[in-house]
């Protein structure tokens, strides 16, 4: 077997000269941006993949007789539990389908056992992802000058993507440019960060299995579709066929090669391999549902730190999350009139939408 890293051995994390600080600056930034769209659209919108593209449940399958490297966690024994998931566009605007941008999911699965990161009593643990396997916002540095360029460039997106084309680290900068815009139940989707996998460490990946699913792969949309083609052929695949995904890990062996604090690096998948330890199944539903859209966009996050101590966010940009994200919460239901700071639904049972709850 291989000799897979531990989450707690030295060099796994480490924190960066002045790396608070640099998060508090980027925490603001991005309450800007709130702000800046909120002129816009008189809405706060998320700091970070603002456009809704579909919200469907379904069930979250953990596998029987995983190994012990695998058996880690919430996948130490085999359940079926109940499961949201929201598909997004990850751009700092709201900007028309037919745009090339990076696209992903998160998901909240109730009825999970175990001591949570923040001490709340709902038994939920949330994964989040996006459609390319690394991030150039890479850390807090790199996110702050990214962030500055966007803000200062913010009627001017053509500046802004000449200064990407200028930084020394231009090939990650300017990589959600170039992925190929294929519709969202055929995309691959990965965790990009590391996190906490039990004993070890370990980064997720999200892939269609289904076979309807994989006829679609080659099916890209084109500068001439209409600009809500996404959620249009979401909803539309989701009404017709079951949705399926293998839920992947890829553990950390080598931290040479497969770095927790720098997410601009790709961790090999022919040298370490995605191994499958859950499936999600959402079957035939409606994914654009008003009252299941609006609730998620205006009441509820998604956030991994909303989870298992044993799956703690790890690297850099996960410490970044975690307070960008509380604050980009906060400032969304406040603005938009919302008296809780923090919403968390506790079972499927308190969402609306059609698809029934586990017994």
């Amino acid at each position: 077997m291989p000799d897979y890293v531990r989450w707690d051995a030295p060099g796994v994390e480490v924190e960066q000269p002045g790396e608070q600080e640099k998060i508090k600056q980027v925490s603001e930034q991005f309450c800007r941006f709130q702000m800046l769209n909120f002129d816009e659209h008189h809405h706060v919108l998320r700091g970070t993949h603002l456009k809704t593209q579909g919200c469907v449940a379904g069930k979250f399958i953990v596998h029987d007789n995983l190994p012990p490297h695998l058996a880690q966690g919430m996948f130490s024994k085999p359940g079926s539990y109940d499961v949201i998931m929201r598909y997004s566009s990850l751009t700092p605007k709201l900007v028309p389908d037919n745009v090339p941008a990076p696209r992903g999911v998160g998901m909240k699965i109730f009825g999970i056992e175990g001591e949570k990161i923040w001490g709340e009593d709902k038994k939920t643990q949330d994964w989040t992802f996006n459609n390319y396997p690394v991030l150039e916002l890479r850390d807090p540095q790199t996110t702050y000058e990214i962030a500055d360029s966007l803000e200062r460039n913010w009627d001017n997106m053509d500046g802004f993507v000449d200064e990407l084309k200028k930084r020394p680290d231009a090939d990650v900068a300017c990589l959600p440019a170039s992925i190929p815009p294929q519709h969202m139940v055929s995309m691959p989707e990965y965790s990009q960060s590391a996190y906490r996998y039990g004993d070890y460490v370990a980064k997720f990946g999200l892939f269609p299995i289904g076979e309807e699913q994989k006829k679609q792969k080659d099916f890209h949309i084109k500068e001439t579709d209409p600009k809500h083609i996404i959620s249009r052929e979401l909803r539309k695949f989701h009404q017709a066929h079951k949705v399926e995904y293998s839920f992947c890990v890829q553990l950390l062996q080598n931290l040479e090669e497969q770095p927790v604090e720098d997410i601009g690096i790709e961790w090999d998948e022919k040298k370490y391999p995605f191994e499958q330890v859950a499936t999600l199944e959402f079957e035939p539903q409606d994914s654009w549902l008003p009252e299941f859209r609006v609730w998620w966009d205006d009441r509820i996050t998604v956030n991994s730190w909303h989870g298992l101590k044993v799956h703690q966010p790890l690297g850099s940009t996960n410490r970044m999350r975690r307070v960008v994200y509380a604050e980009s919460r906060k400032l969304r239901l406040r603005e938009n009139g919302h008296k809780e700071s923090y919403i968390e639904p506790a079972s499927l049972k308190e969402v609306p939408c059609q698809v029934a709850a586990a017994a």
